[in-house]
C-alpha cells in the first residue's frame, strides 16, 4: 500500500520566486552548469544540494548553514497547513510535439525495495555517501524521487488542474527555463481533493523512474534515526520521503536515449570493430545525411538496431539478426526480457567481447561517456577524441516496468526522463520543525 501523504512544504517566498532559483537534480549538474547556477542568483538551490564549493571539505555543514539562514531572512518559508503539491512540466519533444507531464508531490512513506516500491537501476555507493552526509547536515529531503504508477482510469490525473487566475495564492511557480520548458507548480491544500488523491494511489505500486540514489539516501537516514530513537512505534518526518507521482500512461511522460561515446583506444583497433560485429549483427550503411537517430530508430522492427560512429566518417545501424542471439552467453543476472533490451545488447554481445569493457570494468573506468546528444557523440569521434559512439533508441516505459516487477535492473544509464525534475520547488523538512 502506497502512503502518500501530505507535507508542510518548505519554499521560496514568493518575494524570492524566480527562474533564477531553481537547478536541475544535483547529478546532472557538472562543473560548467554548476557556476553558471552560482552565478544565476546568490539564493540558487544549487548552494543547498552541491554548495558553493562541493570538491571542498565541510561543505555539507555550510550548506546546512546556509538554508538556516535563508529561512531566518524569510527567503525560504514553511507552509502553515499540510499540503500536496501539483506539478505540470510543458516542453516540446524532439519530434517538435509540445507535451505536458502532470504530477503530484507529497511525502511517501518509505518501504525497502520489492514492497510497493519498486527498483529498475542499482545504484553507486559514492552518490549514496555524499548524500546521506547532506541529509544528515540539513535534515531535509532537498529534491524529490520521481516515481511512476499505474491508473488505468486516469482518475488521479483528472484531479490535478493549476489555477486558472495567474494570481491566485496557490499558484507557486509559473516559469520558463533556459531549455524552454514551462515548470508550473501549485499547491494542492483542499481536504476533499487531497483525500481524494491519496486513496486513488492507496493501492498502486510505484516504480522509482528518477532518483534511486535519493531514495536509498532516505532509506539510510532513516535507519539511521530510528536506530538512534529506540525504534518509535509511531511514524516519524523521517519515514518519508519527497516523491513526485506520475501516471505511467501520462501523455507526456518521454524517455531520451543515452549514447555511448568509447574514449581511448584500450589496446583494441577499432578498424577491425566493424567485421567482427558482422557475425552478430546485419550492419547498414547510414549517409552523412541521414540522422544516425532517425535511421536506428526505423531500423528496429521487431528486433534490436543499434547505430554506430567510427573513424574516417563511416556510420552504421547494427540490426541484431535473430533475437534469440541476445540470449547468447549473457551472464546469469540477465534474465528474461532484460537480455533483449538494446543497453543489454550493447553491453554483453559488443563493449564486453569485442573492446574489452564489462561491467567491472565501467564501474571503475571512464573510459565510457554518456550523451543524450547524438551529436556531440559523432563529433567526438570525427574529432579523434572517441574510438567509436553507440546511438541507442530510447528504453519504453513498458520495459522498466517489466523489468521492476521482476525484481531486475537495467544496465547503467538506461533511461534518461525527460525534462528533469526541477530541485527546489518544495522541501520537506525531515525534523519538526
Amino acid at each position: 500500500m502506497v502512503d502518500l501523504a501530505p507535507l508542510h512544504g518548505l519554499r521560496y517566498s514568493s518575494e524570492y520566486t524566480d527562474a533564477g532559483v531553481f537547478a536541475p537534480p544535483y547529478d546532472v549538474i557538472d562543473s560548467e552548469r554548476h557556476l553558471q547556477l552560482l552565478a544565476a542568483n546568490p539564493h540558487n538551490i544549487v548552494r543547498l544540494i552541491l554548495g558553493e564549493t562541493p570538491s571542498g571539505r565541510g561543505w555539507h555543514a555550510r550548506a546546512a548553514e546556509t538554508m538556516a539562514r535563508w529561512i531566518a531572512e524569510g527567503v525560504l518559508v514553511q507552509d502553515r497547513q499540510p499540503a500536496l503539491y501539483g506539478y505540470q512540466q510543458h516542453f516540446v519533444d524532439a519530434a517538435g510535439q509540445q507535451r505536458t507531464r502532470t504530477g503530484v508531490m507529497g511525502r511517501v512513506r518509505l518501504s525497502p525495495y520489492g514492497g510497493p516500491i519498486r527498483r529498475h537501476e542499482r545504484t553507486r555507493i559514492g552518490p549514496r555517501i555524499d548524500r546521506l552526509r547532506l541529509t544528515r547536515a540539513v535534515r531535509a529531503n532537498l529534491s524529490p524521487v520521481f516515481g511512476l504508477y499505474r491508473d488505468p482510469h486516469d482518475a488521479v490525473r483528472h484531479l490535478l488542474a493549476p489555477p486558472e487566475d495567474p494570481q491566485h495564492p496557490d499558484l507557486l511557480v509559473d516559469i520558463r527555463d533556459d531549455e524552454g520548458v514551462c515548470h508550473v507548480f501549485w499547491r494542492i491544500g483542499d481536504l476533499d481533493t487531497i483525500t481524494a488523491i491519496t486513496a486513488g494511489l492507496a493501492d498502486r505500486e510505484i516504480i522509482i523512474a528518477d532518483g534511486h540514489h535519493r531514495y536509498e539516501t532516505a532509506l539510510a537516514y532513516q535507519a539511521e534515526q530510528r536506530d538512534a530513537e529506540g525504534d518509535p512505534a509511531q511514524a516519524r518526518p523521517y519515514d518519508y520521503a519527497l516523491m513526485y507521482l506520475a501516471a505511467a500512461k501520462d501523455p507526456g511522460l518521454y524517455i531520451l536515449p543515452t549514447h555511448r561515446v568509447i574514449l581511448g583506444q584500450n589496446g583494441r583497433d577499432p578498424s577491425r570493430l566493424v567485421e567482427a560485429l558482422r557475425d552478430d549483427f546485419d550492419l547498414v550503411p547510414v549517409a552523412p545525411e541521414v540522422s544516425l537517430s532517425e535511421a536506428t530508430s526505423q531500423a528496429a522492427d521487431h528486433t534490436v538496431a543499434i547505430g554506430l560512429c567510427t573513424g574516417q566518417g563511416q556510420r552504421w545501424v547494427l540490426r541484431l539478426k535473430e533475437l534469440a542471439r541476445a540470449h547468447r552467453g549473457m551472464p546469469p543476472e540477465v534474465e528474461g526480457g532484460l537480455s533483449e533490451l538494446d543497453v543489454s545488447v550493447l553491453q554483453n554481445l559488443i563493449l564486453a567481447p569485442h573492446l574489452g569493457i564489462d561491467t567491472e570494468t565501467l564501474a571503475r573506468t571512464e573510459q565510457v561517456m554518456y550523451t543524450i546528444d547524438e551529436g556531440e557523440a559523432c563529433s567526438l569521434v570525427a574529432s579523434g577524441e572517441a574510438q567509436a559512439a553507440f546511438i541507442l533508441n530510447p528504453t519504453r516505459i513498458e520495459q522498466v516496468w517489466n523489468v521492476a516487477e521482476q525484481g531486475l535492473t537495467m544496465p547503467q544509464k538506461s533511461t534518461y526522463f525527460y525534462p528533469k525534475l526541477l530541485t527546489g520547488l518544495v522541501i520537506n523538512p525531515l525534523d519538526e520543525r
